[in-house]
């Protein structure tokens, strides 16, 4: 874990989580659980650090004591749903679609992902990027949530995230 992470290499990887997203989206509504639970279980593999231990991740659509997902199990409900011990919708899946969270109806898969930084801090071999990113649903549905990534370079030279905190903004 020698190698130092370029700003470059942080927009790459914030565009590439945006690509993956978007993929899990598709992959569910082409083939629902069956097809997307495999692809973001491959994802999650890729991108984050699990395999180093616990990841700090705060995702979105969480809440009360499963708020914090320091496991790939977490992460992966968190992603397409389907896990009791957590009850999540399934953020990657698409839109909120009727609201009622977490028994989500009426769901359109995200279309588009856009990444906006606005600050990255880079220290060698870890770095971090913090701004927002911007969805939007085949229905129109359109979000923004602040999104913060940590990363370290493992070993082969690849991102693993090791911080993911993200929440909507503040409003009054």
């Amino acid at each position: 874990m020698q190698e130092t992470i370029s700003v470059n290499d942080v927009k790459d990887a914030h565009k590439n989580w945006c690509n993956a997203l978007l993929a899990i989206s598709k992959a569910h509504s082409e083939g629902g659980l069956a097809k997307s639970k495999p692809l973001a279980s491959e994802i999650i593999d890729a991108a984050y650090a699990y395999q180093f231990g616990p990841v700090a991740f705060k995702p979105t659509w969480a809440y009360g004591k499963k708020t914090f997902r320091t496991t790939k199990d977490g992460a992966l409900s968190y992603f397409i749903g389907d896990n009791p011990k957590f009850n999540d919708p399934g953020f990657g899946i698409g839109s909120p679609g009727n609201k009622d969270y977490p028994n989500l109806k009426n769901r359109s898969p995200w279309v588009k992902c856009t990444p906006e930084n606005f600050a990255i801090q880079i220290f060698g071999n870890t770095a971090i990027g913090m701004g927002w990113v911007h969805f939007e649903a085949a229905d129109g549905y359109k979000s923004k949530v602040d999104k913060t990534l940590s990363y370290i370079r493992d070993d082969e030279g690849n991102l693993r995230i090791t911080v993911h905190h993200s929440s909507t903004p503040y409003s009054w």
